[in-house]
C-alpha cells in the first residue's frame, strides 16, 4: 500500500533550502558589511591620523621659542583641514583641538575625532563608526652655537627691487626675527657670533698677538696723471713695512704694536697664505682646506701662519678700499635689545666688494671646536649636544676687483691666487670648498639670498633644499624667524 500524501510530504527535503539560504543570508550580510564598515573606518583612522600629525607638527613649528598664539593654533588647523577635507570617508562631527602642554610648553597636545557612517551595518541598527586619535609634538631645541656671516657690502644700501628703505635696513630689523624664535626655550642655551663682510673682514679683536705679521709687504708704486688728464698707478714692485710705521702708530706710542693694532676697532685683516703654499711671497690656493681653518701660528714669530695687517694708508695701487664693522665671536644676548644692538653695530660700516669666501672662511673658524676658537666652542654643555649653524645671507654675486684692496691684496699687482680660471672664478672655487668643509664638520649651513636673481652661486653651499631661504626684502624678518624654528629637532611625542 502506498505511502499517503502528508507522510511523503513530511519526509520530502526538497526545497528546504531557501528558507535555510534566508536563515543564513542575515549573518553573512553582517560579516561581510561589517568588514566593509571596518575597513572604511580603519582608511579614515589612519588619515585622521597622519592629519593630526602634520597639524601638531606644523603648529610647534610655528611657535616662536615656547610662546604659542592663536596664529600658532590657526596654522595647525590649517594643516588639519588641508589633510583631511571635509566630507572625506563622509565623516561627520569632525573635530580638532591643539593646546600647549601646561606642565611642559616645549610640547603642544592634541586630538582628533570623527564619526564615520555605515553603510551596510545599518541594517542592524549601527549607523555609525566613531574613531579618535591623539598627536602631540614638541622640538628638543638643546643648545645652538649660531654665527650669522652678514654681507655689508655697497650695493647694501640700495633699496631692495620692491622698493622702501635700504637692505641694510631690512637686515637690522629682519634680523630678530631669528632671535625671537630661539629665546625663551627652557633648559637651552643660545649663543650668536657675526662677521660682517665685504671684500675683507674686522676680525684682529678677536685673534691674539701672536696672530699678527710684524713685518708685512705692500705693494709699492707712485700715481702719475698722463696726457690725457687721466691718473696712472706705476708699480715698482713690493715693499716691507714694520707694524710701527703702520698707520696705527699714531701719537700713542702702544698704536704701534700688535696690541694696538688688534684694539684699534679697525683691524681688518689680509688673509694668510694657504697651508702648503709660499708665504714668500703670498700664495692663495683656489680651495680652502681644514688645516686652511684651524691652524694656528705657535709663537710671534711664526709668519707663515700669522694674518696680514688690512692698512690702506700703507697699502698703495689700490682704486678701492675699506674695512667692516668689527665681528664678534659666540655669546650669549640677554634680551633681544641686546642682540639687535650687537647687529646694528656689526653692520654699521656698508662699503666694498663681494667676497663670500672670506666671509664664510671666518663663520667657520669662529664655530670650529679645533682652531682658534676651540676653547669655547664645546661639544656639550652639562652631557647636552651643542648644535652648529651658520647662516650665511648676501644680497648679490660674487664680485671680485683686481685694483680693489680685498683680504687677498691688490690682485693686480699682488696676483696671489693660484689655479686656473678667472680672479673670480677661483673665490668661487674657494667659497664652495669652504662651504663643503663646513657641512663635513656637521655644521649647519643656512643660506638666505636677499633680492638676488641668480642663486646658482650660493645655493649649493646650504646643508639642503630647506636650509636655503629667498627674500624679496620686506619679509626677511619671517625668513630669519623660519630658520630659528627650523632649529632643533622636531619630533611627535605620541
Amino acid at each position: 500500500m502506498g505511502q499517503s500524501f502528508l507522510s511523503r510530504l513530511y519526509r520530502d527535503e526538497t526545497g528546504n533550502v531557501l528558507p535555510l539560504f534566508a536563515a543564513g543570508i542575515l549573518p553573512l550580510i553582517a560579516l561581510v558589511g561589517g568588514a566593509m564598515d571596518i575597513s572604511v573606518a580603519y582608511m579614515a583612522r589612519s588619515k585622521l591620523q597622519k592629519a593630526c600629525d602634520s597639524a601638531a607638527l606644523a603648529g610647534r613649528q610655528a611657535m616662536d621659542g615656547t610662546s604659542f598664539k592663536e596664529a600658532h593654533k590657526k596654522e595647525a588647523e590649517k594643516f588639519f583641514d588641508f589633510n583631511y577635507p571635509a566630507g572625506l570617508y563622509r565623516a561627520a562631527s569632525l573635530k580638532f583641538n591643539i593646546k600647549q602642554n601646561g606642565a611642559d610648553n616645549t610640547e603642544l597636545l592634541a586630538d582628533a575625532s570623527a564619526k564615520i557612517p555605515t553603510s551596510l551595518m545599518r541594517i542592524f541598527g549601527f549607523t555609525e563608526i566613531p574613531v579618535a586619535v591623539t598627536c602631540n609634538a614638541k622640538k628638543d631645541i638643546g643648545h645652538n652655537d649660531i654665527v650669522m656671516v652678514l654681507d655689508v657690502t655697497g650695493s647694501m644700501n640700495d633699496s631692495p627691487s620692491t622698493g622702501g628703505g635700504s637692505k641694510i635696513a631690512a637686515l637690522r630689523d629682519g634680523a630678530s626675527g631669528l632671535y625671537r624664535a630661539l629665546e625663551n626655550a627652557a633648559g637651552s642655551t643660545t649663543r650668536y657670533g657675526i662677521v660682517p663682510y665685504s671684500h675683507t673682514v674686522n676680525v684682529g679683536r678677536s685673534l691674539q698677538n701672536r696672530d699678527i705679521v710684524v713685518n708685512q709687504q705692500y705693494v709699492d708704486g707712485n700715481w702719475y696723471k698722463a696726457n690725457n688728464g687721466y691718473w696712472y698707478f706705476n708699480h715698482t714692485g713690493l715693499r716691507t713695512v714694520h707694524i710701527s710705521n703702520s698707520t696705527w702708530n699714531g701719537s700713542n706710542t702702544a698704536n704701534g704694536n700688535r696690541q694696538g693694532f688688534r684694539t684699534s676697532g679697525d683691524a681688518c685683516i689680509e688673509e694668510r697664505a694657504s697651508i702648503g703654499y709660499s708665504s714668500n711671497p703670498i700664495q692663495y690656493a683656489n680651495s680652502v682646506s681644514l688645516a686652511d681653518v684651524n691652524t694656528m701660528a705657535a709663537n710671534g714669530n711664526d709668519s707663515a701662519l700669522q694674518f696680514g695687517r688690512y692698512d690702506p694708508g700703507v697699502q698703495r695701487g689700490q682704486s678701492q678700499n675699506g674695512c667692516p664693522s668689527e665681528a664678534t665671536t659666540l655669546r650669549e644676548y640677554a634680551s633681544e635689545t641686546s642682540f639687535n644692538n650687537a647687529v646694528t653695530a656689526a653692520t654699521a660700516r656698508v662699503t666694498g666688494g663681494t667676497y663670500h669666501d672670506i666671509g664664510m672662511l671666518w663663520g667657520l673658524r669662529y664655530i670650529s671646536r679645533n682652531g682658534f676658537f676651540a676653547a669655547d666652542n664645546p661639544d656639550d654643555l652639562a652631557g647636552i649636544p651643542v648644535n652648529q649653524h651658520i647662516v650665511f645671507m648676501t644680497d648679490g654675486k660674487l664680485d671680485t676687483g683686481g685694483t680693489l684692496y680685498s683680504a687677498f691684496g691688490v690682485d693686480s699687482y699682488t696676483n696671489r691666487m693660484q689655479g686656473t680660471g678667472s680672479r673670480t672664478d677661483k673665490h668661487i672655487s674657494r667659497f664652495k670648498s669652504i662651504c663643503n668643509l663646513a657641512k663635513s664638520m656637521k655644521v649647519t649651513v643656512w643660506v638666505i639670498a636677499l633680492d638676488v636673481t641668480d642663486t646658482s652661486e650660493i645655493k649649493q653651499c646650504a646643508t639642503s633644499e630647506t636650509h636655503f631661504k629667498t627674500s624679496d626684502g620686506s619679509d626677511l624678518e619671517q625668513v630669519f624667524a623660519d630658520i630659528g624654528r627650523g632649529i632643533g629637532n622636531l619630533r611627535l611625542t605620541q
